[in-house]
């Protein structure tokens, strides 16, 4: 019983005594260059000044899927179905207002990583007239608080709330026509949560799952005003020509 619990209070203790904080320069970093949404571009790309787009139109969301080096406080995205229903949510009001006909996610096995190229031609074989590259990264930073002084006990182990778990969420959105290559809109968006508790009860995954979704409801926020501007945006006279 005692070793079982020194054991314990070691797994506590161990390598979480302090907050190491969040490195927001190298989360942003393995967006680009080659790990970003625009990676498969030949060279830098910037959203047009002056968008356009026929209305309404169909519309994929495209959700990367990729690794990087390894590090000890940064991890990859890991997304799942629901993440995409969120985020066709929050886009869902654009039907209504008839700038999109269809919103769904794209998922093709011939992509590689976040080629933006490649994730086009996918698109566009789907039938997709534009595209939503959503690229994320995430980190989190678990540490002691000063009740974490009472794990020392046995009942302190289990109840007293001396761990902290952060997580803080990044997510890289960039919205393309498929057919012209034109990038109309890029947004980076952020999510973060906290969770306290004892060292037992407190879970980074829970805490990562809540960052996301936090992220992703801003994302959604950003993206619905940067499509309907492509609406409020008049057409250039050789536009109305073709």
């Amino acid at each position: 019983m005692i070793l079982h619990f020194t054991l314990l209070l070691s797994l506590l203790l161990s390598g979480c005594a302090s907050s190491r904080g969040f490195d927001r320069n190298a989360m942003h970093a393995t967006f680009h260059p080659g790990s970003g949404a625009v990676a498969g571009q030949k060279t830098p790309t910037t959203p047009t000044k002056q968008p356009t787009m026929s209305m309404p139109f169909r519309l994929a969301l495209y959700f990367v899927q990729r690794d990087f080096p390894a590090h000890h406080t940064i991890q990859k995205a890991e997304w799942v179905s629901a993440d995409g229903d969120a985020l066709a949510d929050w886009l869902t009001p654009l039907r209504n207002e008839r700038i999109v006909t269809d919103i769904f996610l794209l998922t093709d096995s011939t992509i590689l990583g976040s080629d933006v190229q490649q994730i086009r031609r996918a698109a566009s074989r789907y039938g997709a007239d534009a595209v939503m590259i959503v690229d994320g990264v995430a980190a989190v930073d678990r540490y002691n608080n000063g009740y974490a002084a009472l794990y020392a006990t046995l009942i302190g182990a289990f109840l007293a709330p001396g761990t902290v778990s952060e997580a803080l969420f990044m997510i890289d959105g960039s919205f393309w026509d498929v057919r012209t290559e034109r990038l109309f809109a890029t947004q980076t968006a952020e999510g973060h949560s906290k969770s306290v508790g004892p060292a037992v009860g407190v879970e980074d995954r829970q805490v990562l799952a809540q960052a996301k979704k936090a992220a992703l409801d801003e994302l959604g926020k950003r993206m619905i005003d940067e499509v309907r501007r492509l609406r409020d945006v008049p057409p250039r006279p050789s536009d109305r020509l073709r």
